[in-house]
């Protein structure tokens, strides 16, 4: 691709890219004009709880939401129904706030699909007994009683496209409790002493509503003066295990947070060949004994290692002493003195076993008095004979 196309088909990527950008937060934007959430009464989305809400003040109910256990407990003692949205994530001090506030007040408990614990405290005798699988009818029988709602046909978990919940809970009710749509040992609805159990939130939700007869289970539970829908929030100061901020965050945070990312990945893999592609160097490099030589005695220098820079020029002294003196290089220093002495040559046999075998010098003037002793011991050695390089023979 030639430069011109390849500058063109790049402007046109950051164009798009700036286009996507520009959606998402006209998105962003548009979505501020409502809480959204998991039953928000504001909220339009799938999720959200608007639609009841909007029908429950059409029929004259005072909606009221709040997002601390103080004013939940606050409106049970005034004689509101309370609707709490996530039983579940409530704390024991949270529970036992509102158990207090129901036994001392007139107020009625609905609870959405709540568990073990949170039944051990606000209705005693109800257990959970299984599950409601997406799309299954349930039908009211004779036995029901007020826990029918004035519903025949629920379907407590319609299908739907969201997998954030997928099931349902039936629960077991006690001696003297209604229950009414049941499902194998339990019901998936439960009214005992002054608390509804309802074993699915998505019978509230905008988009499970409308399905069957549970408008009917929505209205009938939450029907009256005046009542509170309670969402339980992290920042209750009553919550000692709140919720995650990640679980409080909308729906939507999610898939943008993706497309936001997927934006940078995409910007980064056009932008990352501008620095040029990468260069192959041939490798081995050519490089100078002389530079190899300095380089060593460098590093030497900086990590202070006198000993091995003094074990270097020794082991090199005796490799030239032995090749001047004709005998087997690599020789020891014993060898060479050995030679020395048998040659005749002049020289003082302690002093220059000190020089050869010694002790390493402590100082860098020492070493650098031992690097002179070893040239001035081996200059007057004879130089060592010239072999000539002969040519083979084809």
């Amino acid at each position: 691709m030639s430069a011109p196309a390849r500058r063109t088909g790049d402007r046109l990527l950051v164009l798009v890219l700036g286009l996507l950008l520009v959606a998402a937060a006209v998105v962003l934007v548009l979505r501020t004009g409502y809480r959204d959430g998991p039953l928000e009464i504001s909220a339009p989305t799938p999720q959200g709880a608007l639609a009841v809400a909007t029908v429950l003040r059409q029929d004259g109910t005072t909606v009221t939401a709040r997002r601390t256990t103080a004013a939940a407990a606050e409106a049970l003692r005034a004689g509101d129904t309370v609707l709490v949205t996530r039983p579940a994530v409530l704390s024991r001090r949270q529970l036992e706030e509102l158990a207090t506030a129901r036994d001392e007040g007139t107020g009625h408990l609905v609870l959405l699909r709540p568990d073990f614990g949170s039944l051990a405290v606000l209705a005693p005798g109800v257990r959970p007994a299984g599950t409601i699988e997406p799309g299954q009818r349930l039908v009211a029988d004779a036995r029901c009683g007020p826990a029918s709602l004035r519903a025949r046909t629920i379907v407590p978990v319609p299908r739907s496209t969201d997998l954030q919940e997928t099931t349902g809970t039936v629960y077991t009710a006690p001696g003297g409790a209604a229950s009414c749509f049941r499902e194998g040992d339990g019901a998936a609805v439960v009214v005992t002493d002054r608390v509804t159990v309802l074993g699915s939130d998505r019978m509230l939700t905008n988009d499970g509503v409308d399905a069957e007869d549970n408008p009917a289970i929505a209205l009938n539970a939450l029907a009256g003066p005046h009542l509170t829908w309670y969402v339980p929030s992290a920042d209750d100061p009553l919550a000692q295990t709140a919720p995650g901020p990640f679980d409080l965050l909308p729906r939507w945070v999610g898939p943008i947070g993706a497309w936001t990312l997927l934006l940078i990945g995409l910007a980064v893999a056009v932008l990352a060949p501008r620095l040029g592609p990468v260069i192959v160097e041939p490798l081995p490099v050519t490089v100078r004994a002389q530079e190899l030589t300095l380089g060593r005695a460098r590093l030497l220098q900086r990590a202070q290692g006198r000993e091995q820079a003094a074990a270097a020029l020794r082991a090199d002294a005796i490799d030239r002493a032995a090749g001047r003196l004709g005998i087997t290089r690599h020789a020891d220093a014993e060898a060479v003195l050995a030679g020395w002495a048998a040659r005749g040559v002049p020289h003082d046999p302690v002093a220059a076993k000190r020089t050869l075998a010694g002790p390493a010098p402590r100082t860098d003037e020492e070493l650098v008095r031992l690097a002179s002793d070893l040239d001035s011991l081996t200059a007057p050695l004879p130089a060592a004979p010239h072999t000539p390089v002969s040519k083979e023979t084809p």
